[in-house]
């Protein structure tokens, strides 16, 4: 055989080698029944995307699967190749013979049943699931209910608020404490602080992960030890839909996906989750750049998912609610049966046993309060509370106060998270045009409709100025930006605080760029003011900080400044319009000796479908030279 012809048959036979692994890849499902067409179509359709959890990457627009876990796949190459996935699914799900819990259909029941419906002439062959089918039996899943915990702006894993799934059984008698709740949530490090954890959590530090555990459990959590009120939003998902979500739970259970605060987060993976369960839903689809919590719910209502919602008063609502009704005296007289050793009788000796009761009742609420903000048991504070109830087990029975008054309107119910503003003004002597974009999520001046009185955060505000030269330039970039002016009440006490980061400039239209952080601590105190018939049409409140400032740039001294002072101000939050009204004095300088002051007076006027006008009016002093900006801006929430 000569040179030429040797080559031709050594091609010949690669050739026939790579096709019979092409072929063999092919027909790797083992059954003939099943063409390799239809594995492919199936391979690409979008409920065995979502049950793999494929998406495209925001920034890379890989497509790929969000869990980062190997097990999760059968193929080596599965979290990239939804097609070579569905290839080992199928060997895996045909095999026969198998141990109690040992097949491949009970590690990943969801995507059997899926596949089973989808390809009836494979010929699967139920393999045994005990575990699987006891678990299922356990949690007796017959409808879904999406919880969300309301925002809490004073911590800073829970400024956006947080969402989970409740399993809700059919028995309508049956307490919602004893039915099981979905949870997803970053695996964090409990020795990691309030800050490490802001960090890791938005740079994707923390693994997240699946977790079903009772619902009374998280209840405690969220309305005894947090203190926050709670919606429940009674999903419209048939029972075929339940019980796959069902299913796919079980699939994710000890598997991990990165998590990250901002887009990846508990309420993004719910929705992922509930895609998968339901060939109706593609709720994560839009949620490509971020997924506040409150954004997610109205997805859900978008899609006609929401049959309806419950509202649930914190234990610290009900306290606020029942302090409000009762009169200063039993108020103080309440704290005082919490706070000495007094005989309880003693106490109350005298007191009408109407008053008695509200009394007792509020008392009562105080020391749950207390418990919790001290995080530690105090057999003190136990003994007087069971002297507490001991009191009031001697009254006639019966709520005392009536129901904490459910708020006007649900956090979904506010402007959008995210805003663009154009705008122009005028700063020194020029005039100038400014396009303002805040990725998330709500400050003090926005439409206050379903947020937090007194609570902001803002993270992403790129704010670009054109000025009248026609030069363009960044004039201020807000990482984030957390403000909480929780005021004062008869039984709690909170700290007024603020923290922020970013690059901004001063007035002036010459003036540079520097980067800064600030943070202050202080007091706020809500006025009588607003209130109308007993209903609130308004928060106002005065507030006073300790403020501190660390600037960094070649325009300062030393290169720097870190200056002190206080900051104090009028903020008015009302259904029509929002006022501020801000003066900043730092005399103290480090780096840089130049005092600096500050005067801020901004108005806000809100219209219909998420719009707004905005003035603004500064005047900066920097020792005895004053510089005044002028801005009026409208703006849009989307």
């Amino acid at each position: 055989m000569g040179r030429q012809s040797k080559l031709i048959m050594a091609a010949v036979l690669v050739a026939m080698s790579f096709s019979s692994c092409v072929f063999a890849a092919a027909d790797s499902n083992q059954n003939p029944a099943v063409a390799d067409r239809e594995i492919r179509d199936l391979a690409s359709h979008q409920q065995w995307l979502h049950l793999l959890h494929y998406r495209a990457h925001p920034y890379t627009f890989r497509f790929l699967s969000q869990n980062d876990s190997p097990e999760f796949f059968l193929a080596d190459d599965g979290k990239r190749d939804a097609y070579a996935e569905l290839v080992a699914n199928i060997d895996a799900f045909l095999m026969q013979g198998q141990g109690d819990n040992e097949s491949a259909q009970c590690r990943f029941p969801a995507r059997y049943h899926w596949l089973k419906q989808r390809l009836p002439q494979a010929g699967f062959v139920d393999q045994p699931c005990p575990a699987f089918t006891e678990w299922r039996d356990e949690l007796n899943a017959h409808s879904l209910t999406l919880i969300f915990p309301a925002s809490h702006i004073n911590s800073p894993s829970s400024m956006y608020g947080h969402t989970l799934v409740r399993m809700d059984r059919e028995d309508s008698s049956s307490s919602k404490l004893l039915a099981y709740s979905v949870n997803f949530a970053a695996n964090a490090d409990p020795t990691d602080n309030e800050l490490v954890f802001s960090y890791k959590g938005l740079s994707g530090g923390y693994p997240g992960e699946v977790s079903v555990m009772p619902y009374y459990v998280k209840t405690n959590q969220y309305q005894h030890m947090e203190y926050r009120d709670t919606w429940e939003y009674e999903l419209d998902f048939g029972s075929a839909e339940v019980e796959q979500f069902v299913r796919h739970v079980w699939e994710l259970q000890n598997t991990a996906f990165d998590y990250f605060f901002f887009d990846e987060n508990c309420s993004y993976r719910l929705l992922t989750m509930l895609d998968a369960a339901s060939a109706r839903a593609d709720l994560a689809a839009d949620f490509k750049m971020k997924a506040v919590p409150v954004d997610t719910i109205r997805a859900l209502y978008a899609a006609g998912f929401v049959e309806r919602e419950v509202y649930r008063p914190s234990a610290a609502s009900v306290m606020e609610s029942n302090a409000y009704l009762a009169s200063e005296q039993e108020a103080e007289l309440a704290r005082t049966l919490v706070e000495t050793d007094i005989p309880v009788g003693e106490l109350l000796s005298g007191v009408s046993e109407e008053s008695q009761t509200r009394v007792l009742e509020l008392a009562y609420s105080y020391a749950r309060y207390l418990s919790v903000k001290k995080k530690q048991a105090n057999p003190v504070l136990r003994k007087r509370t069971l002297q507490i109830l001991s009191a009031r087990s001697k009254l006639p029975a019966g709520d005392i106060f009536p129901a904490p008054r459910k708020p006007e309107f649900r956090d979904d119910e506010g402007h959008g998270t995210s805003r663009l503003s154009v705008g122009g003004g005028y700063t020194g002597e020029q005039w100038h045009g400014d396009i303002n974009w805040r990725i998330a999520y709500h400050d003090v001046l926005d439409p206050s409709k379903g947020f937090s009185p007194g609570a902001q955060i803002e993270m992403g505000d790129f704010y670009t100025r054109v000025t009248e030269e026609g030069d363009v330039r960044l004039q201020k970039l807000t990482l984030v930006n957390v403000l909480s002016l929780s005021h004062r009440t008869r039984f709690q006490n909170p700290v007024a605080w603020t923290v922020s980061a970013g690059l901004d400039r001063f007035n002036g239209e010459k003036s540079e760029l520097f980067s800064q952080f600030n943070l202050g601590f202080g007091r706020a105190w809500q006025l009588p003011l607003g209130l109308r018939d007993g209903k609130r049409l308004g928060s106002a409140r005065l507030f006073a900080l300790g403020d501190l400032t660390a600037r960094a740039d070649n325009q300062f001294e030393e290169g720097y400044q870190v200056s002190a002072g206080l900051r104090a101000g009028w903020l008015w939050q009302g259904r029509a319009n929002q006022e501020l009204i801000q003066f900043r004095w730092q005399p103290v300088a480090l780096g840089d000796d130049t005092p600096r002051r500050e005067l801020t007076i901004e108005e806000a006027f809100n219209g219909f479908d998420d719009v707004q006008l905005r003035f603004g009016f500064s005047r900066q002093w920097a020792t005895s030279e004053a510089t005044n900006s002028w801005k009026l801006t409208y703006a849009w929430y989307f």
